[in-house]
């Protein structure tokens, strides 16, 4: 699978980072591996990394109905997906306004630094 997971316990945050080619069933799944290891606290932050992502292979559709689920997240906890300019950018923007109701603490970011400087508002990262 395309995906690294780390969990900071400490810093209460789940940090996943993507590359390569990713599938909309490799997305759906991890959401799965994120609430089944034992160090996963549902009031954690999410950074999600996309930068590594050399193609992304989800249809609209399938985002619309990631959005729509309920995540495994608290509702106030805070996500931040970073990607690149281009193509994957534009997609997260497009999951960040259709996941208005299900996230509403998410943010798409260009870098790590304005992804820790959006964390921050709600714990000691750095």
């Amino acid at each position: 699978m395309p995906v690294s997971l780390t969990i900071h316990s400490d810093r209460g945050l789940v940090y996943s980072a993507f590359h390569g080619d990713v599938s909309e069933e490799e997305f759906l799944r991890h959401a799965e591996t994120i609430k089944s290891d034992p160090n996963f606290d549902p009031s954690f932050s999410e950074i999600v990394d996309l930068r590594g992502v050399t193609e992304l292979r989800a249809s609209t559709e399938t985002l619309r109905q990631m959005a729509q689920r309920e995540s495994v997240f608290y509702p106030d906890s805070r996500h931040v997906v970073i990607a690149a300019p281009g193509l994957v950018f534009r997609m997260a923007r497009m999951f960040q306004n259709l996941a208005e109701e299900t996230r509403p603490r998410l943010k798409v970011v260009k870098t790590p630094e304005e992804a820790f400087d959006y964390l921050r508002g709600s714990m000691s990262l750095i």
